[in-house]
């Protein structure tokens, strides 16, 4: 007896299949990542015995350029994720996981971008108390990266990072972009108008004061040293009445709800987290930029050629600012990136020429940028 399907009954059978086949290809992917796994630690075991470094950066960027270039329905930057995944649990096999020092607790904007700039198989991500913290860890060997806060495109340079990087000997390894946004965040089972108590970090309060005055006018604000230590407060004090301003990533961390979300006064709000690490980045790419610091002499017009030594150049600088000097009476220390690898020829020849106008410079760093 010929059993007929309706259209609803045809297209579960039809689901069913494609299910089983979905599931049919997964193993094969995990056969094919096994099989690339017993290769990857033939490798290390040879670089081992070569003295090299498992760290091989070059190599990585022309294995997913080769990939990237392969795909036909991915998009690019997603193939480029998964192998940035691949790669970094293939060191964890070979026995290297990277530690990476963030502004804490779980939950910061620093957090969040520590997590979107390396890739989460081999990494151990690690908090600290404080900016500081992360620098000395990466100078006594405790730390490979940390990534700290740079630049607010509302509220400018962070004074305390300038200050660490002109005063350590370690490198920008590279930069990501964060969008802001604040969200007001409470228990899951409070509403807007049980609201009486609100905590965060300063920055965030004065991010969202326009929102704050329209929804919250008689609410008390109470600061603390981080959005996510705001949250954390929230989870522990269990009471409906208080909220914190903070990141929807923490919400998520503490099992929080976001009450109210986009809640900063500027959408355009982005911060500019930088990679700081003892090493150079070795990767070259078509888009590159340097960061330096230099002193220039007391003599007028000194500033001007620097700068013009650039501009015949045809060098870009995409940044530059004064920074008081801790130790001179109003000497100043001057901050610049421009777009170009410090290698270019015409970039070295810009640093050799403006070595006449100052008396003293330090490359912070050359990195790819996006």
């Amino acid at each position: 007896m010929e059993i007929i399907l309706n259209d609803e009954e045809k297209n579960n059978q039809e689901l069913d299949d494609l299910r089983k086949q979905i599931d049919e290809i997964d193993d094969e992917i995990v056969d094919l990542l096994n099989k690339r796994a017993n290769t990857v630690i033939k490798i290390g075991n040879l670089k081992k015995s070569l003295n090299l470094e498992t760290f091989q950066p070059k190599r990585e960027e022309e294995v997913k350029e080769r990939i990237k270039n392969k795909s036909t329905i991915f998009k690019k930057r997603s193939l480029d994720a998964i192998w940035n995944e691949i790669m970094s649990a293939s060191k964890l096999i070979q026995g290297t996981i990277t530690k990476v020092g963030y502004l804490g607790p779980m939950g910061t904007f620093t957090h969040q971008a520590a997590l979107e700039f390396f890739p989460k198989a081999g990494t151990q991500f690690i908090p600290c108390d404080s900016m500081a913290e992360i620098f000395s860890g990466i100078e006594k060997g405790l730390l490979e990266f940390g990534i700290v806060p740079f630049e607010n495109s509302l509220q400018g340079t962070v004074r305390e990072t300038l200050d660490l990087l002109i005063e350590n000997d370690l490198f920008i390894y590279g930069e990501i972009d964060v969008r802001v946004i604040q969200n007001l965040i409470s228990l899951k089972n409070a509403e807007l108008s049980d609201i009486k108590n609100v905590f965060s970090h300063p920055q965030a309060f004065a991010q969202t004061k326009i929102w704050l005055k329209s929804n919250l006018p008689n609410a008390n604000i109470s600061e603390v040293t981080s959005t996510a230590e705001a949250v954390r407060r929230i989870r522990k004090l269990d009471d409906k009445s208080y909220a914190a301003i903070g990141t929807e990533f923490a919400a998520n961390i503490y099992e929080l709800k976001v009450l109210n979300s986009n809640i900063e006064d500027e959408k355009s709000n982005y911060t500019r987290f930088l990679i700081i690490s003892k090493k150079e980045n070795p990767l070259k790419t078509e888009k590159m930029k340097t960061s330096i610091v230099f002193i220039t002499k007391h003599v007028p017009g000194a500033l001007y050629w620097v700068l013009k030594i650039f501009s015949d150049a045809n060098i870009n600088l995409s940044k530059i600012e004064s920074r008081p000097r801790r130790k001179g009476k109003w000497e100043y220390i001057f901050f610049m990136d421009f777009e170009a690898d410090k290698k270019d020829p015409k970039a070295e020849k810009a640093l050799e020429q403006m070595k006449a106008n100052v008396i003293w410079q330090k490359i912070l760093g050359t990195f790819p940028v996006k």
